[in-house]
């Protein structure tokens, strides 16, 4: 009797535990969750208290994403400054910045089959672009937001984060920056000197710590003022390089040269036209609105100054090879001093008396991207296709 009283006593404290003993266990395997999901992020970082100025001094930009950087074990200073090279070569440090300064699109910006529609600070497109978006909108983030934007970089694009870690720890500055733009940029061929002229000006203003560093030895003589006006155009679609010279015969100049004041009948050089889609003040805005004005008039659409030949003839536009006043005429890559990444474009205006040169006028190549018209005497000669309107 005595036993049995034991069992059953035994049995209504087993029941009556039974709920307190379930809620304890399952309160037990959510903080093992936890622990183990706090664990996982030693492999990879999930750290997004990335914090970059939103100045619009990009000397304060590339201080702050140094100083973000430095804090990654195994960087160099050469390797940040590898990685401000090709920064400010792909947006000049504006996080907001869309290819060939469009207006931003989401459902454009949204499919990954879509080229040459990057965005931000290091010029993301196609799949990596759409990551970058939907990375934005898991953290509740805009995706212009700089600090989100390095922080997608280092530990969201996938192996390309590694890439950029893996190019961050090189030793040489030059080579940091050439292995930035061939495996983590993959873009930009023609322009690796520009780049590492950039990087090796941000190397010797940041590695000491302070931006009053006097730009050394190790800029080889580059222009400090490659660092301001001519580049800020890197993803405008048809900035020229006036400190390398724009072209065989001349300077850009405002006034039309004497030798062919008579040449030219309709001087209206500011027309513009309300149907035109191209960024204000880039040589392809400009164009489109002289060839309205001149009668023969171009389409929207064509792409960036390189692309206008090739695009122009698929779409049925007469080309050629020699110049004719009143054509446009599209430069690729580095032609005449053209961007090496994306071209420019200009509008035939007169022919020399000796027929071996020919004028342009143009835009974005003096005070660029305020719509300024300056012109240029040239000759015809590889890259360049003249494009008759219609």
């Amino acid at each position: 009797m005595q036993k049995q009283l034991v069992s059953h006593l035994k049995h209504k404290i087993v029941l009556f535990l039974a709920p307190y003993l379930a809620f304890f266990l399952v309160l037990l395997l959510i903080v093992m969750a936890l622990f183990y999901q706090d664990n996982n992020n030693d492999c990879q970082s999930t750290d997004t208290t990335v914090t970059v100025t939103t100045s619009a001094d990009k000397e304060a930009v590339a201080k702050s994403i140094h100083d973000n950087l430095k804090k990654i074990s195994g960087v160099t200073e050469a390797g940040i400054a590898g990685y401000l090279g090709n920064t400010e070569n792909e947006s000049g440090f504006n996080a907001s910045i869309v290819q060939s300064n469009a207006t931003f699109n989401e459902s454009t910006a949204m499919n990954a089959s879509i080229s040459g529609y990057a965005l931000g600070l290091n010029q993301w497109d196609n799949s990596r672009r759409v990551e970058l978006l939907n990375y934005a909108k898991s953290q509740n983030k805009q995706w212009f937001d700089a600090g989100l934007q390095l922080d997608f970089a280092l530990n969201h694009d996938g192996t390309n984060s590694d890439l950029l870690k893996q190019g961050s720890k090189m030793t040489n500055v030059d080579d940091a920056t050439e292995f930035l733009r061939a495996k983590w940029e993959r873009g930009g061929v023609g322009t690796t000197s520009k780049r590492q002229a950039y990087a090796r000006a941000w190397y010797a203003k940041l590695s000491s710590g302070s931006l009053n560093t006097a730009v050394d030895t190790a800029t080889t003589g580059t222009e400090t003022t490659q660092n301001t006006d001519n580049t800020t155009n890197n993803s405008n679609g048809c900035a020229t390089n006036v400190a390398q010279g724009m072209g065989t015969s001349g300077a850009p100049v405002k006034e039309i040269p004497s030798a062919y004041k008579s040449k030219i009948k309709d001087t209206n050089f500011t027309a513009t036209s309300s149907s035109n889609t191209y960024p204000f003040g880039q040589c392809t805005w400009y164009t489109y609105n002289r060839m309205q004005e001149l009668g023969t008039p171009v389409e929207n659409g064509l792409g960036n100054g390189a692309d206008w030949g090739k695009n122009a003839k698929a779409k049925g536009y007469k080309t050629d090879s020699q110049p004719h006043v009143g054509w446009a005429v599209s430069f690729s890559q580095g032609a005449d001093g053209a961007d090496p990444t994306y071209g420019h474009v200009a509008v035939v205006e007169a022919i020399s008396d000796d027929k071996t040169h020919f004028l342009v006028s143009e835009c974005n190549v003096v005070a660029s991207g305020t719509g300024t018209v300056s012109f240029r005497e040239l000759t015809a000669g590889q890259g360049v296709t003249f494009i008759q309107g219609k």
